[in-house]
């Protein structure tokens, strides 16, 4: 009897432990948010924004000095300016802007070629046959000695980068690459405000810069120093700018909010690394 009651017990817990479990599904049942930033990610960003700033990928030391930020502060908007920071302090920043500048606006003009134009002019100077036209010489002179001291200056903060534009447009070697009034007003139009400058706005820039009263962007000039003070005090420059930044680094343009919100800014402060930080530390540009 005792037996039995074994053999009975042993299959009750036989059968018993292979009873299958029903599983029960809950709908409308949310797994929570992740909010880990995926390494890959602020290592993308730190990279980007070293090539697209000093042109070169960052040093050990210097990745993890920005990856240091940017887990501190958990890849916020903040972290990423304290990033920014540090490569817009670099006098490789400056260097690269100024090189972007003279590739696009003197095709590619080096030092080298900038200092035997200054020679060239400077031993027109001592020759008796040029006397006449000396005062000519001595102007051009002064403005390629303008544009050779543009690089240091700008390094070391004397002159700024719409200053050191300026100097890259105001030179004999610009004069050539655009020869005529025309050529140079519609150079200037598509290398800085990224478009063609309309019917009126030619006109009136080929007026000013031959010393003839005209009226551009509401203001009126009679010369070509005047063309370029009232060039880049204009919005239309501001908003240049901003078009050319935003097709460098998101590749695409800006829709008009965009352009007009950057373009006070930029205006207001006349801060170009200011406007630079607060574009490429934004969710757009770091995701």
């Amino acid at each position: 009897m005792i037996k039995h009651l074994i053999i009975i017990c042993c299959a009750a817990l036989v059968f018993g432990s292979c009873t299958k479990t029903e599983e029960k599904i809950i709908t409308g049942n949310k797994p929570p948010p992740d909010n880990t930033i995926p390494e890959v990610k602020k290592a993308n960003y730190i990279t980007k924004t070293y090539i697209g700033l000093l042109g070169r990928e960052p040093t050990d030391a210097e990745f993890n000095q920005a990856k240091a930020f940017l887990d501190q502060g958990d890849f916020s908007e903040d972290s990423r300016k304290n990033v920014l920071d540090i490569i817009l302090g670099n006098d490789i920043f400056f260097d690269r802007e100024y090189e972007l500048a003279t590739t696009d606006l003197l095709n590619g003009t080096d030092t080298f070629q900038i200092n035997d134009n200054v020679n060239t002019l400077a031993y027109l100077l001592t020759l008796p046959s040029y006397e006449p036209q000396w005062p000519l010489i001595t102007v051009e002179l002064n403005r390629l000695l303008r544009l050779k001291e543009a690089r240091v200056l700008l390094r070391n903060g004397t002159i700024t980068i719409k200053e050191m534009q300026r100097r890259c447009v105001d030179n004999l070697l610009y004069d050539q690459i655009n020869m005529g009034s025309l050529n140079f007003v519609i150079a200037t139009f598509q290398h800085l405000l990224l478009r063609n400058p309309i019917g009126y706005e030619s006109s009136e820039g080929v007026k000013i810069v031959d010393g003839f009263n005209g009226i551009l962007f509401l203001k009126v000039g009679d010369s070509k120093n005047e063309f370029l003070e009232i060039f880049f005090s204009s919005d239309d420059y501001y908003e240049g700018q901003v078009k050319l930044l935003f097709t460098r680094f998101y590749l695409r343009s800006p829709d008009s909010e965009e352009t007009a919100r950057y373009a006070e800014l930029y205006k207001s402060t006349g801060n170009y690394t200011l406007l630079l930080k607060t574009l490429l530390s934004n969710s757009e540009f770091a995701d």
